[in-house]
């Protein structure tokens, strides 16, 4: 009888001690793992590195512990030329709130029609892509600026680590989209 009161006792201490432990994946976790120096962007979490020369760096904006999800970092180009603007944005969300979710496709596919919605054509629908060497899902987006030049927006997802990695991409042409993720965007296999 002593063992099996012992051994509630161990279990009702481990529930609790745990409880008040940060789970390993915790979204404040992913976040912490994120620096900024310079011109650079890393999340070791991630094995990410962002290189974005000539532009603000703006660390972890936005995190939503209570939805598991954040903005880890935007970047917004200094451009001289309007052809030259960007932004570029890293995102995580954190899979175990999405337990019909089957694929990045199917995730990418959500947002673009919650854009759409908004009143952004799609350029072209979910398609797959490589991005430093890892395998994404992308659609891209038309957007306007109020003088009505239009800009492009590329939604780029995978499945990381317990997290749907996403990247959230602006630029005056689908060109400089896929030219964006190519210069800046570098990625350690998982």
């Amino acid at each position: 009888m002593k063992s099996v009161t012992f051994a509630a006792y161990v279990l009702v201490l481990v529930t609790v001690c745990s409880a008040q432990t940060p789970r390993k994946n915790d979204i404040s976790t992913v976040a912490a793992s994120g620096a900024v120096s310079e011109d650079r962007y890393t999340n070791s979490f991630f094995k990410l590195t962002i290189y974005a020369p000539n532009a603000t760096l703006d660390l972890n904006p936005l995190i939503n512990t209570a939805e598991q999800r954040a903005r880890l970092v935007q970047v917004l180009s200094k451009p001289v030329k309007w052809e030259d603007t960007y932004t570029f944005a890293v995102l995580a969300d954190s899979l175990t709130r999405y337990s019909r979710l089957r694929s990045p496709a199917q995730y990418v596919k959500g947002l673009r029609h919650q854009l759409e919605k908004e009143g952004l054509p799609t350029v072209r629908q979910e398609f797959p892509i490589t991005i430093a060497d890892v395998q994404f899902t992308g659609a891209v987006l038309q957007e306007h600026v109020p003088s009505g030049r239009k800009y492009y927006r590329g939604i780029y997802t995978t499945f990381r680590d317990g997290y749907i990695l996403s990247f959230d991409a602006e630029a005056a042409s689908v060109n400089k989209l896929n030219n964006l993720l190519t210069r800046l965007v570098k990625m350690e296999s998982e």
